[in-house]
């Protein structure tokens, strides 16, 4: 069956060929979803929408004080004079609240640390340790020598009192 176009001077158009009816819808089909994701991205979320999600998660805006200098040049007589003026201005600051990542590297930078310390004094006290065993042996081998003096002494006189 043939698709056949009659005109208003009655005269016939050829018939248009399938496959480019298909491709020209397609292609309509194409701009109209572009089209509509643009403008869906355009108008879907603005500066207020984005500012109550930033009050939402904790952010604040802090407003300091800070002193600025201006300067302005004078012409006065052919004499150049420059005039400074200090203005405060109120400028706002933004304190961002901390995502979970950058908690969650906080505590692990933290918990690390308190590790690694950990791990360290116990090495040194392990260490002290065994130099304070090391010293009580040198100390201890002094008690022996002694403790023979002790015993050989009274031995010695014993045996020159009976002698006598």
């Amino acid at each position: 069956m043939k698709v056949v176009k009659i005109t208003k001077d009655n005269t016939t158009t050829k018939p248009l060929n399938q496959n480019k009816m298909k491709a020209r819808i397609i292609i309509l089909i194409w701009f109209t979803l572009i089209g509509l994701l643009l403008i869906i991205g355009i108008y879907s979320c603005s500066a207020s929408y984005h500012f109550g999600k930033f009050l939402k998660k904790g952010g604040t805006i802090d407003t300091t004080e800070r002193i600025i200098s201006v300067e302005k040049v004078i012409k006065v007589n052919g004499k150049d004079s420059i005039i400074t003026v200090l203005m405060p201005l109120n400028c706002p600051e933004i304190q961002i609240p901390l995502t979970r990542q950058e908690i969650r590297y906080k505590y692990r930078i933290k918990r690390d640390s308190i590790e690694t310390i950990r791990y360290v004094t116990k090495w040194k006290t392990k260490e002290v340790v065994k130099v304070a065993k090391i010293q009580q042996r040198k100390t201890f081998n002094w008690f022996w020598i002694g403790l023979g003096i002790g015993l050989i002494i009274p031995i010695l006189f014993r045996f020159v009192i009976k002698k006598l």
